[in-house]
């Protein structure tokens, strides 16, 4: 029965993949990116130049709010660690901490300005040459994971307007992974997958209250934590149909299109958008230098240590 399961979760997936407007985006990704890119910035310029009092909403940002920022990064930061370290846990391996650290941040580097979401592509062909986890195992767990994001992120886009749907696709989804995991023969492993079910959810709601921060230090209201929430979940979904590096473009008209769901007008969108992307942009840029600093003095430890075993060995 689970090997039925697969093989039509395989079957649907290919039906997917090889149906004509996948194929004509696939072979046309590059000129869609750079498309979609070229009328983003073109948007942003001209909204900028019809209101420039954007501008100062976005330098009114103190360096108290900045501070937050950056400590609700690394808070999100850390949940991509547990996400991965339950997954390889799942598979039945270990990774050192500070390999997978390094692993977590050279990924979300990638996965942030590389195209199509690359993180979880780098994160597999590392873990399988690393540790010989299988493809498919690593594939499964990302799938549970993105699964679940949706799940939520879709769940709450409709809290403050239609309560009940909200509920109702939580109950679906639970359901689902119940008998999903069931039939694919993972009920041993429900620790791990609680794991990465519950850093999920932690990691929606700090994504929420990052946006909440964002959107009252540039706008003009006050905005509550429930419209923060139903704006996160709008920028969360965004994610699974973006081609362009962090999602710029696709995140902010999923914003826009969802405004009667969360109430945060245009102005205020696109004043938190270039907050939060040159925020963002700037933190992984440092923490790439400094684990990169890391790395190169953990290679050369490594080294000074052989030689200095060669020595001993020669002068013997």
């Amino acid at each position: 029965m689970a090997t039925d399961l697969v093989e039509r979760l395989r079957a649907a997936g290919r039906a997917v993949a090889g149906s004509a407007p996948v194929r004509w985006a696939r072979r046309h990704k590059r000129a869609l990116a750079i498309a979609v890119m070229v009328a983003f910035f073109a948007f942003i310029i001209g909204y900028i130049a019809l209101n420039p009092s954007i501008i100062d909403d976005v330098l009114s940002v103190g360096w108290g709010t900045l501070a937050l920022l950056l400590g609700l990064y690394t808070v999100i930061l850390v949940t991509h660690f547990g996400i991965l370290e339950s997954t390889i846990r799942l598979s039945g391996h270990r990774l050192p901490f500070g390999e997978g650290l390094l692993l977590t941040v050279y990924s979300t580097v990638s996965n942030f300005f590389g195209p199509l979401q690359s993180g979880p592509g780098i994160r597999a062909a590392y873990l399988k040459t690393r540790l010989g986890m299988r493809l498919r195992d690593y594939t499964y767990a990302t799938l549970y994971y993105f699964f679940v994001f949706a799940v939520l992120n879709g769940a709450l886009l409709f809290c403050t307007t239609l309560p009940w749907l909200s509920a109702l696709g939580l109950v679906v989804g639970a359901v689902l992974i119940v008998i999903v995991v069931r039939r694919v023969g993972l009920s041993h492993r429900w620790p791990q997958l609680a794991a990465i079910g519950a850093v999920t959810v932690a990691q929606v709601f700090i994504m929420a209250t990052i946006y909440f921060v964002e959107i009252n230090a540039v706008g003009t209201g006050a905005y509550t934590f429930a419209q923060a929430i139903v704006y996160s979940a709008s920028a969360n979904l965004s994610l699974f149909v973006s081609i362009t590096p962090g999602a710029i473009g696709f995140r902010e008209g999923f914003l826009i299109f969802a405004e009667g769901l969360h109430g945060v007008p245009v102005d205020t969108i696109v004043a938190a958008g270039i907050v939060d992307r040159a925020f963002y942009a700037l933190f992984l840029g440092l923490l790439f230098v400094i684990s990169s600093i890391f790395h190169v003095g953990r290679m050369l430890r490594a080294k000074s240590g052989t030689e200095l075993d060669r020595d001993a060995v020669d002068g013997e």
